[in-house]
């Protein structure tokens, strides 16, 4: 009978190449290194692999898509799977202390209420579910068309979330009662795979995700250059598709004058299109007034999101209303035009960053939806927050970016091809979840490549980490659940309150 087999090397500061034989169907040891450098053990300690899913051998490139939700307080750990189960886990021992069965496959992360007393999983048949965690009952289901992927949001008794169909549901959290419903007209064109999260502008005061403020943005153009042809910052990508050295860039604007700018915006002024909200638009009440007579910023309480046909879009979170519409889609429409990045709010710059397959990042102005700044880059996912005023995102066919306010290129790493999940920041350190290379980490200042973790099946889902224990979770597509704990150390960024550079989920 094979065995896993588990073996250590050094890549730069970190690196850790395991191979599971048991998840791979055959036993396999990478080893560049013969022997472990203590180096390699810096930041990251292996504490448990487990098998969580049955094999199913009739699948000739399996995934799981599902994320792990941490319950300190009962000392637990929530996982589901494709065939439909979920799972809670003892965080020491790994033990299952229970398990359900649902008709629909399991590919999101479990959601906990403010008061730990529920659980929102939502499930590939499109049901929104909400589970008592003391009894383990199904309080109230709401159906929908569309798989649920995205983790809900909650906020004040509401439950706010998006599905496969491009439709946004508010529900009450105690009841599963419908508050409102917003949509967008699904496209027949093909689409990438994957949806765009939710992103809630909180209160005065209150940031959601923001970055520190660059030390330097003297040369960042604070205005849209419309009719410059959007050409790459220094920095960018090059036409041999090397990896970018790890050089500062200088002070130059950004590059304007993206592919949707160049369509006349509805509103009057350059920059990504916005359109004034028609009534009945979307089934919900007209929004008061044109983009371009919007405030100076949104109120609080307002909800952003991308769709597959490249609208993206701020809601009102009481009432439903769209406020207003962009689009990150190019001006000739066509296939893989989705929207699908969770929108970054960048509260202290009064900007949301969001991004468009076909066409690259954005930085609009969140009061109306206004292009400020465009990077070009092909299949860009979700936008994440990094220290010193830094952006991480992935691309599966341009690689790793970490881009500076302005959408300027710090560094680039190519990746294989493959799916790449939202990258997760850290510390001073972004992972990447990779369908087929498994979980790799980079540097944020310098895009040092740290670690890779081969699980023998790749990763589709997102890694997790859980703050208070400092651990890490992430499952492998033959249903591998890897857990590390993180190790105190200066000189990489794990540290007491470095989770603080984590973005908060939504």
């Amino acid at each position: 009978m094979n065995r896993p087999v588990f073996a250590c090397c050094l890549l730069g500061h970190v690196a850790l190449a395991m191979s599971l034989g048991a998840c791979a169907g055959e036993t396999r040891t990478v080893m560049p290194h013969p022997e472990l450098s203590p180096g390699a053990r810096a930041n990251l300690e292996l504490a448990r692999v487990q098998q969580i899913a049955l094999h199913d051998y009739g699948v000739l490139n399996p995934d799981e898509f599902a994320g792990v939700a941490p319950d300190p307080g009962r000392r637990l750990i929530y996982v589901g799977t494709r065939a439909g189960s979920l799972l809670a886990l003892s965080m020491e021992t790994g033990a299952v202390e229970w398990e359900q069965q649902f008709p629909g496959a399991i590919s999101s992360v479990p959601k906990l209420s403010p008061d730990g007393e529920l659980m929102l999983l939502g499930t590939d048949n499109g049901d929104l579910l909400a589970i008592e965690l003391d009894t383990r009952k199904t309080r109230w289901s709401y159906a929908t068309l569309g798989t649920i992927r995205n983790e809900p949001l909650i906020r004040e008794n509401t439950v706010f979330v998006v599905n496969s169909r491009d439709q946004v549901f508010a529900l009450e959290l105690n009841t599963g009662a419908w508050r409102w419903q917003y949509e967008q007209p699904y496209p027949t064109e093909f689409t990438v795979h994957g949806h765009a999260g939710l992103a809630y502008l909180e209160g005065e005061g209150v940031v959601t995700q923001t970055i520190e403020s660059p030390a330097d943005a003297s040369g960042i153009a604070a205005e849209v250059m419309p009719g410059e042809a959007g050409e790459p910052a220094e920095g960018g990508e090059t036409g041999d598709g090397d990896i970018e050295p790890a050089e500062a860039v200088k002070s130059e604007p950004a590059p304007s004058g993206s592919p949707a700018a160049s369509e006349p915006a509805k509103s009057g002024s350059a920059g990504a299109p916005v359109e004034p909200v028609k009534s009945g638009e979307g089934g919900a009440a007209p929004a008061s007034g044109a983009a371009e007579a919007g405030p100076s910023t949104p109120p609080a309480g307002t909800i952003f999101t991308g769709f597959s046909n490249g609208k993206v879009a701020a809601i009102g979170a009481q009432s439903g209303e769209p406020l207003w519409l962009a689009s990150a889609a190019p001006p000739a429409g066509g296939d893989f035009v989705d929207s699908d990045g969770t929108p970054l709010i960048l509260t202290d710059r009064g900007e949301l960053v969001v991004t468009g397959q076909s066409t690259g990042v954005y930085g609009l102005a969140l009061a109306d939806g206004l292009e400020r700044w465009y990077r070009p880059l092909r299949g860009a996912g979700t936008v994440v927050a990094g220290p010193r005023g830094l952006m991480i995102v992935a691309s599966a066919l341009e690689g790793v970016f970490a881009l500076e306010h302005g959408g300027r290129v710090r560094w680039r790493q190519q990746l294989n091809p493959g799916f790449v999940q939202t990258p997760l920041v850290v510390g001073d350190i972004a992972f990447v979840a990779h369908s087929d290379d498994g979980l790799l980490a980079y540097d944020v200042e310098t895009g040092e490549y740290l670690a890779s973790l081969n699980t023998g099946s790749g990763i589709s889902g997102p890694p997790v980490y859980d703050g208070e224990l400092r651990r890490f979770y992430t499952m492998s597509n033959r249903g591998m659940l890897v857990v590390f704990r993180t190790v105190e150390d200066d000189g990489r960024g794990f540290v007491r309150g470095a989770a603080e550079s984590v973005p908060s989920a939504r």
